[in-house]
């Protein structure tokens, strides 16, 4: 499952938008920083067609969602910054900075509630096309 290019596409998708999502939450205070107070929704978009795409080739397993999950968390909230400590020398800002840890445990908390209602949503589909 690991070896899917659907998994790592998944997984880059959610990382990219994680990264985008810290864009738009973070305070307007340079030139790709909005402020937006609703950056969450962002959440809807990028885990709304998950369950979707995932239960087409793995239909009972939720082992290829936290998969998915986990990949981009990681490459979105570790790769990501750490970039920025190899190429700004930023120091540990990136992965200690408080507002970046609420933008995004905003966006995942809305992203696993919009996860879990369209997974619920495409398994019931499933279940009545069977």
């Amino acid at each position: 499952m690991i070896r899917a290019p659907l998994i790592w596409l998944s997984a880059l998708w959610i990382g990219a938008l994680i990264h985008v999502d810290w864009h738009l939450g973070r305070p307007a205070h340079d030139h790709l920083s909005f402020g937006l107070p609703c950056h969450w929704l962002l959440a809807i978009l990028t885990f709304a067609p998950l369950p979707w795409l995932l239960m087409r080739r793995w239909p009972n397993s939720a082992t290829a969602a936290c998969v998915v999950i986990a990949l981009g968390v990681l490459l979105g909230q570790g790769i990501e910054p750490l970039s920025e400590v190899m190429l700004y020398q930023a120091g540990a800002e990136p992965f200690t900075n408080p507002v970046r840890w609420r933008v995004f445990g905003e966006f995942m908390a809305a992203g696993i509630v919009t996860y879990l209602a369209s997974a619920a949503l495409a398994s019931k589909r499933t279940r009545a096309a069977a």
